[in-house]
């Protein structure tokens, strides 16, 4: 039988509504105190008691974890399942459910739920090709839409959240391309939903002066051109 403080975190888990959100989650496994093993995931679907996570290997279930979501604040929990291996654009993981100890405020649901479209710089519609190298391997994608300090890349192989990638494009009408690095801040893609466009959210990193000049300029001539065109 269960003790009743695992029936008090399942409890949790089960009783808020649940929103799909793929974001980057570390789970640490606190079983072993003298040397924690850390893997790098994503979210599946979060809410106030819990989240569930897809991680490249299977954890026992009744474990003890922490969970970092999007680089914030540790939260403690319990593995509670633990599933068979998924096909997903980032290659077979385990979906696993992990209950908080205690749930959390509505406030930071609302904040993950937010993630990928909580932006502080203006954004414009764009269609532009890219190449981006990871661990020695470049593949290509497609840049859908682009602000100051990111794009997203429409690929059929995203990188995992985390990723640091090396980038390389040509903006519409310039001459030179640049090369920048970049963060993989989050994917998307679904194998069940193809209205759903696989790609990668990729923070850009160190973006120097003139870069960032040069994307600045275009977003702001993309914007114009956008509102003018709306306009009756």
């Amino acid at each position: 039988m269960p003790s009743e403080p695992a029936t008090i975190v399942v409890r949790y888990y089960r009783r808020y509504l649940r929103f799909p959100r793929y974001l980057s989650v570390r789970c640490t496994v606190l079983e072993d105190q003298a040397q924690p093993q850390t893997i790098a995931g994503i979210t599946r679907c979060v809410n106030s008691g819990g989240l569930e996570i897809l991680l490249s290997e299977s954890l026992p279930v009744k474990a003890a974890v922490s969970v970092q979501v999007s680089g914030g604040d540790p939260l403690r929990g319990h593995i509670v399942s633990v599933g068979k291996a998924l096909p997903t654009v980032l290659g077979p993981r385990f979906p696993h459910g992990v209950a908080f100890e205690k749930p959390v405020e509505p406030s930071l649901v609302r904040q993950w739920v937010s993630h990928p479209q909580r932006r502080t710089h203006p954004r414009a519609e764009v269609r532009f090709g890219v190449d981006y190298t990871h661990e020695g391997t470049t593949d290509f994608g497609m840049c859908l839409n682009l602000c100051e300090r990111g794009f997203f890349i429409a690929t059929r192989r995203p990188l995992a959240p985390e990723s640091v990638v090396s980038l390389r494009f040509t903006l519409p009408d310039a001459s030179k391309p640049l090369s920048v690095r970049g963060r993989v801040a989050w994917v998307s893609g679904d194998e069940n939903d193809p209205a759903v466009i696989t790609g990668m959210g990729v923070q850009l990193l160190d973006l120097d002066p003139k870069a960032a000049a040069e994307i600045g300029a275009l977003v702001d001539r993309l914007s114009a051109a956008a509102v003018k065109a709306a306009s009756p």
